[in-house]
C-alpha cells in the first residue's frame, strides 16, 4: 500500500514540474535613438519581451555604421536597421531579415509661399535630399517616371536639408520623420507624403538577426516578433501609455513631434506618418529593392539580399497569435 508520505512526495514533485519555467533566452538588441525604433522600446518597457520568456538587453549606438559594426563583431544578436543600410552592408554581415519594424515616413516639404503643390511642380526646381535613404529612392523613382526635370542638392542629414529649405538654398526638400513633422511646427508645408505618390507600404526599418543566432534559436526569434506585434497593437490602442515609453529614449525630442511622427493617425493619409509596424511582405520588399538597382545594388548583391529575406519566423508569430485569439492590428488581417 502506498504511504501517504509517498503520495505527498509525488504531488510536490508534480507541482514543481507544473510551476517550472525554462530560463529566459538572452537576446542583445542594438538600436539608434530615432523615433522609428520605438517598437522595441514599447516591447521592452511594456513587458512584452518578458511575457514571451525573453531577457532582452537594449544597447544604443550613435550611427548606422556603429550599429552594423557591432553586428559584424558579434556584440549584438539583432537590431532594427534601415532597409537601405541592409542593402549596403549585406555583403559584410551574416544576417537574416525576419520582420518589419517601421514603414514609410518621408514627405516632400516646401514653403507655403513656394507655389509647389505637388511633385509635378518640382520641374525646374532645386530639391534638397539625403541620398541612399528609403524615401529618397521612392520620390526619385516617381520623378524619373514622370520626366520631372528637378535638380537635386544632396545633404548629409535631413536637418541640413531643412535648414537649406528655410534659407532658400533649395525650393523644396525630401524629409523623413520626425523632420517632416518638425517642419510643420516651423511653419513649412507638407506638399505630399510618400504614400500619396507610391501607394505601397515600403520598409523604413527592418528587423534583422545574426543568421547563426536565428538558426540556433528559432523559437526565440518567433517570440521576439510576437512581442513586437503585441507592442504595435498596444501603441495604437493605448497611445497615452505608449508615448512615455518612447519619449524616455528620446529626451531631446518634444512630446508633440514624437506623437505626430509615429503615433498620431494623420487623417490625410489614414495612418501614422511613420508607422511602427512588424508588417513584412517579401513580394513588396523585392519590388522596393528593385529601385536600388543598379545605383546601389549589383545583380549579385540584389540576389544575395533577396536570399536573406526569411518570413518563416514572422509567419509562425502570426499563426501563434491567431491561435491565442490575439486581436492583431488591421494590417495583418
Amino acid at each position: 500500500m502506498v504511504s501517504a508520505l509517498a503520495i505527498v512526495a509525488v504531488l510536490v514533485a508534480a507541482g514543481f514540474i507544473f510551476l517550472y519555467k525554462p530560463p529566459a533566452t538572452e537576446i542583445r538588441i542594438g538600436y539608434l535613438p530615432a523615433a522609428s525604433y520605438g517598437l522595441i522600446w514599447v516591447a521592452y518597457e511594456g513587458g512584452f519581451f518578458e511575457d514571451e520568456g525573453l531577457n532582452v538587453t537594449l544597447i544604443e549606438y550613435d550611427s548606422v555604421g556603429d550599429l552594423v559594426n557591432a553586428f559584424s563583431e558579434d556584440k549584438i544578436d539583432g537590431a532594427p536597421i534601415t532597409s537601405v543600410a541592409i542593402a549596403v552592408f549585406i555583403k559584410n554581415i551574416d544576417a537574416v531579415v525576419v520582420a518589419g519594424n517601421s514603414l514609410d515616413g518621408t514627405a516632400l516639404v516646401a514653403k507655403n509661399t513656394s507655389g509647389i503643390r505637388s511633385i509635378q511642380d518640382l520641374d525646374g526646381k532645386k530639391v534638397g535630399t539625403v541620398r541612399y535613404v528609403p524615401g529618397d529612392f521612392i520620390f526619385t523613382k516617381v520623378i524619373e517616371e514622370e520626366n520631372i526635370n528637378a535638380t537635386f542638392s544632396p545633404y548629409l542629414s535631413p536637418a541640413d536639408a531643412l535648414i537649406a529649405l528655410e534659407n532658400d538654398t533649395v525650393n523644396a526638400a525630401f524629409l523623413w520623420e520626425p523632420y517632416s513633422s518638425w517642419a510643420l511646427y516651423r511653419g513649412l508645408d507638407i506638399v505630399q507624403w510618400d504614400m500619396e505618390v507610391y501607394p505601397v507600404d515600403y520598409p523604413c526599418c527592418l528587423q534583422v538577426f545574426q543568421s547563426s543566432f536565428a538558426s540556433k534559436n528559432p523559437d526565440a526569434v518567433t517570440k521576439f516578433i510576437k512581442a513586437l506585434m503585441k507592442a504595435e497593437a498596444f501603441t495604437y490602442s493605448e497611445p497615452g501609455n505608449a508615448l512615455p515609453m518612447i519619449k524616455q529614449y528620446l529626451p531631446g525630442m518634444s512630446w508633440e513631434v514624437i506623437y505626430d511622427s509615429v503615433i498620431r493617425i494623420d487623417p490625410r493619409i489614414n495612418q501614422a506618418r511613420n508607422p511602427l509596424s512588424c508588417y513584412f511582405n517579401e513580394s513588396e520588399l523585392q519590388s522596393f529593392y528593385q529601385l536600388l538597382r543598379p545605383s546601389l545594388l549589383s545583380e549579385n548583391d540584389y540576389n544575395l539580399l533577396i536570399s536573406r529575406l526569411d518570413s518563416t519566423y514572422y509567419d509562425d508569430a502570426l499563426s501563434e497569435l491567431r491561435k491565442e485569439g490575439f486581436n492583431l492590428p488591421p494590417i495583418y488581417k
